[in-house]
């Protein structure tokens, strides 16, 4: 798979692969240095139809946002052959549960064979640092990333309750943790990294149902951490 940090690239060209990602437009806004520090931290990868992006079982501590192409999802490298269990589209991020968590990658991703060459932006989520450690990033720049996470794992696991609303694990979803109290606090921090925390927990809960019974059977797929 083809990298090129995005220092090597035009302003110009940052602009338009950025602009493109909700996290990156509003953290611009607040405060444009943050945004400059984390590009430093992002990579621009292209991968080849049919070409392995991640693989089942990997440590790795990024995230990503998907540019163009898509990704199919694989339980593993054993599967890739198979149907897929889901498809990731351009505007998506992926990988950042997997990355909160410090878990391996529980999904193997694949570049679609017919859907052209695939681009995506990956951001090293080592230049976090520790969740109450601002040194580098800022606690308004954590609060704005774990929003997005937590506002996107959100909607996948509605997804699952909407397909299974009388399952246990939806049941279980009415037990996540809620925030109300005052906005880009401490405490929202706090919250919204425990809000992922348990969000991966469920997900992964639904991913082992699916693989035990197939994605086949009932009409839902697998929604993963990657």
């Amino acid at each position: 798979m083809k990298t090129l940090a995005l220092k090597d690239i035009s302003a110009v060209s940052i602009d338009d692969l950025l602009g493109g990602i909700s996290f990156f437009r509003e953290l611009r806004e607040v405060d444009p240095k943050q945004a400059e520090f984390l590009a430093t931290y992002a990579r621009v990868m292209a991968a080849d139809p049919g070409e392995i992006v991640i693989h089942h079982g990997d440590h790795d501590p990024s995230f990503y946002f998907l540019l163009r192409g898509q990704l199919l999802v694989y339980p593993d490298d054993n599967s890739i052959k198979g149907e897929p269990l889901s498809v990731i589209t351009p505007g998506h991020v992926f990988g950042a549960l997997a990355m909160i968590c410090k878990v391996d990658r529980t999904a193997t991703l694949v570049a679609d064979p017919i859907s052209g060459e695939v681009k995506l932006v990956a951001i090293d989520g080592t230049g976090f640092g520790e969740l109450n450690d601002y040194t580098r990033v800022r606690r308004h720049t954590k609060i704005l990333f774990y929003r997005m996470v937590v506002a996107n794992t959100r909607w996948k696991l509605e997804v699952y309750r909407m397909q299974q609303p009388n399952h246990v694990i939806s049941r279980d979803m009415r037990k996540l943790e809620l925030f109300r109290g005052a906005p880009n606090s401490e405490e929202e921090l706090q919250t919204l990294a425990r809000q992922a925390q348990q969000m991966t927990v469920l997900l992964m809960r639904w991913n082992n149902l699916f693989y035990e019974e197939g994605s086949g059977d009932n009409g839902a797929s697998p929604i993963n951490t990657a």
